[in-house]
């Protein structure tokens, strides 16, 4: 039996939908966001959690980025005040993501709406599969079950064969539990940050001029007084979790599809 040195809970949630190509009406950018948090820290960190979603968000439901009253969607001091007290009151938890622009989105088979999603869960496979190896980690798998039947098993099957491929060994982490964001507050967190990390891009696209997406400064985005966009604090704490660092493994989990490397609005997503 393998000594494992870490056990964590892996939280996957979505933002957008799942509709390629992208039509009038829907979303610009699909958004994936897990949350890792060691098992024996789990209780805690949805304390904090629920704690803060009353306090901060004057949420008496489940914490879940649709129940956010519309102008609380837009006030970006109380969502950051929000993420700011969980911080600070919750273990150490990790965050990663895969941004998909529908827009710039193309290959085979993409078209599929189950292709589409275990692509891009793949994506964020690889990292995590290469952090819970090199850690001797394991995982338990817990997954939003808005999806039917075989899409589920499509996805598990998916994630099973990308973290053997990027290993070489029998995957770290458990089978998918599929639960509603309501029923657990770290699946809701999750839920949260995918919400308003679109709504932030969303707001980019809408708003920002096309000279300054030609903009090859930088961070940029951090120092121009020109700028139409006025670049969203709440996103800059989401985006800065994505740089945390454990012992061995220099996580840098912010990822953008449909190019790693792809010079896409590169001042969006590195770190300041």
């Amino acid at each position: 039996m393998n000594n494992y040195s870490n056990q964590w809970k892996i939280f996957c949630e979505e933002s957008g939908d799942k509709g390629i190509p992208r039509s009038a009406g829907s979303s610009h950018f699909y958004i994936i966001t897990a949350i890792l948090v060691r098992a024996e820290d789990a209780e805690k960190f949805r304390s904090s959690i629920e704690e803060h979603t009353f306090k901060e968000l004057r949420l008496r439901q489940p914490l879940e980025w649709k129940q956010l009253k519309s102008r609380f969607k837009r006030d970006d001091k109380r969502i950051s005040k929000f993420l700011r007290r969980v911080e600070r009151d919750s273990p150490e938890f990790l965050i990663t993501n895969v941004f998909c622009n529908k827009e710039e989105t193309n290959g085979p088979g993409l078209v599929d709406r189950n292709v589409f999603m275990n692509y891009l869960y793949g994506l964020m496979f690889r990292r995590i599969a290469g952090f819970l190896s090199k850690t001797n980690s394991r995982a338990e798998l817990i997954i939003d079950r808005n999806t039917d039947k075989m899409a589920q098993d499509s996805l598990k099957n998916y994630i099973s064969d990308v973290t053997r491929y990027y290993t070489g060994s029998h995957p770290r982490h458990s089978k998918p539990k599929w639960i509603n964001p309501e029923d657990d507050p770290i699946l809701g967190m999750s839920d949260f940050i995918s919400g308003v990390a679109l709504r932030s891009w969303t707001d980019y696209v809408e708003n920002v001029s096309d000279e300054c997406k030609k903009c090859e400064v930088t961070n940029c985005m951090y120092n121009c007084d020109e700028s139409n966009y006025k670049y969203k604090r709440s996103f800059r704490y989401i985006q800065k979790w994505n740089y945390n660092t454990l012992s061995n493994w220099d996580w840098q989990g912010l990822l953008y599809h449909p190019y790693v490397y792809k010079d896409n609005y590169p001042h969006l997503i590195q770190p300041k």
